[in-house]
């Protein structure tokens, strides 16, 4: 199996950052509770309530063994029915993923992990309004191991209330475009009011680390690199792939997961993990990049600025006006070849040859 090969990582205190945003699986217990209620968040300067789960965001992750069957409680504490789908293997059955949770009801199922399933997967609400907070890692593991599994959920955050977001783009049909994208339910330093809850990771040099990447954004595909770090990419929506590639970025498509390893082998210092949309309309702002840091363990004094991976620009309307430019200058010289070619050909015939 592809996880196999790493099982050599070891648990340090990176996992102390993330106990957060789990769900421990252990070998005395495979029930897991969830509560969806509304709980208040501050983000980018204003508080305001959200859709949760246990009063996270984002969500719990669960832990899992391939070939096990979990017992999920979800409780509904909210105004509205929510139908969740947990996106947990290719051969759970369709009943087993999909079920509503009505106002003020409590439903148990049951989900049976195939043996050969493994991977990062998800789960979410159904509705769209409700997935955009409503959401969390799946992560099943082919056998019990002891590396770090580090979740990495990028999502969204806009300052109005989610449902009116929605609710204006079904009624009008305008854009949905949100305010910032999120790391673990962070924006990151480059936004206002941010900076102190940026999501961090602390690395040992030398050590490896798998990061298991969810893209919840409702439609956005987005760029994922590390400043100065590779990642190795070994499997894709549950699924590891026969070609396994090292890169300095990778893509990430809307409601897909990607696992990756990268390994912390530069000069001790903070670098930053960043988020950027792929927008083939416009080029990103650099001043509001969704950030994370990976944080080296050590004595020493990091730089004032943490220095940004380097991420493609989308659309540079310079170089698009220099490229216009060619292919005017070709069309041009195109048509005066042909006229010049027509024009030539027609005085030939024209002229006669003395006796």
């Amino acid at each position: 199996m592809a996880f196999q090969n790493y099982q050599a990582m070891n648990a340090n205190s990176s996992l102390v950052l993330i106990l957060f945003l789990a769900v421990q699986y252990t070998a005395s217990t495979n029930i897991f509770h969830f509560v969806i209620e509304g709980t208040s968040f501050e983000r980018l300067c204003r508080s305001k309530k959200i859709l949760t789960v246990n009063g996270r965001f984002p969500g719990p992750t669960i832990y899992a063994l391939a070939g096990e069957t979990l017992s999920l409680d979800v409780e509904n504490r909210g105004k509205d029915n929510v139908t969740m789908f947990w996106r947990v293997g290719r051969h759970v059955k369709s009943d087993q993923v999909e079920w509503l949770v009505e106002a003020g009801a409590t439903v148990r199922k049951n989900i049976t992990i195939s043996d050969d399933d493994e991977g990062t997967l998800w789960w979410h609400a159904m509705n769209i309004w409700q997935r955009a907070t409503v959401h969390g890692a799946f992560i099943v593991h082919p056998e019990p191991d002891d590396h770090v599994d580090i979740p990495i959920i990028l999502g969204e955050w806009w300052r109005k209330d989610v449902k009116e977001v929605f609710v204006d783009y079904i009624d009008s049909g305008r854009d949905i475009k949100s305010d910032a994208f999120t790391i673990n339910g962070q924006p990151g330093d480059l936004y206002p009011c941010s900076k102190n809850g940026t999501f961090r990771i602390v690395v040992d040099i030398g050590k490896k680390y798998l990061l298991r990447v969810v893209n919840t954004a409702i439609r956005d595909d987005l760029y994922f690199g590390i400043a100065r770090h590779n990642l190795t990419v070994i499997a894709r929506d549950g699924r590891p792939i026969t070609k396994q590639f090292i890169t300095d970025y990778v893509e990430l498509t809307s409601q897909h997961s990607m696992d990756c390893i990268f390994e912390a082998n530069q000069q001790p210092d903070y670098y930053y993990y960043a988020v950027a949309v792929k927008n083939k309309s416009e080029a990103y702002d650099p001043n509001k990049i969704t950030t994370a840091i990976i944080e080296y363990q050590g004595s020493y004094i990091p730089s004032l600025v943490p220095l940004l991976p380097k991420l493609p620009r989308n659309y540079d309307k310079s170089s698009s006006r220099d490229y216009l430019y060619v292919i005017m200058t070709f069309v041009i010289l195109g048509s005066f070849v042909v006229w010049y070619r027509q024009t030539n050909r027609a005085h030939r015939s024209a002229t006669v040859t003395p006796m």
